[in-house]
């Protein structure tokens, strides 16, 4: 009987353990951008659409700051210099981006990723990109 109750002690304590460890973000922008989903918990990969499913978040491909991948960074100062790109992003040609998968210049941008997002969860990821640095 006592080893059940100590099992089960440990059981509650993991519990809690585990619950605790789960990331809060200060914003709707930061929840989306390392988890794919939205601060209510909703998801918003379109698996329908996307042929990459394996990474559910940006941060998965892109790292903390949007700037993993060099080719590819993400992060605003980058996306909007137009030292960096010939023609820079707009929030206009963000959000362009984000609902038709096109690059800043109107070029299919083939990520193979597709978001389903209201445009709050749109203007809140733009607003996030726009504070990494």
């Amino acid at each position: 009987m006592k080893y059940l109750l100590n099992v089960a002690v440990l059981a509650v304590l993991a519990g809690a353990i585990i619950s605790c460890s789960k990331k809060l973000y200060s914003s709707n922008g930061e929840s989306i951008y390392h988890t794919g989903k939205n601060i209510g918990g909703e998801k918003l990969l379109d698996k329908r659409h996307s042929q990459i499913t394996l990474f559910k978040s940006c941060a998965g491909c892109h790292g903390k700051t949007g700037g993993r991948m060099k080719a590819c960074n993400i992060s605003w100062r980058y996306l909007s210099d137009p030292q960096k790109i010939t023609t820079p992003y707009t929030e206009a040609l963000f959000y362009r981006f984000l609902d038709k998968d096109l690059k800043s210049d109107g070029s299919p941008a083939r990520t193979g990723v597709h978001w389903a997002m209201s445009e709050t969860d749109k203007k809140d990821l733009l607003n996030y990109l726009q504070s990494l640095r």
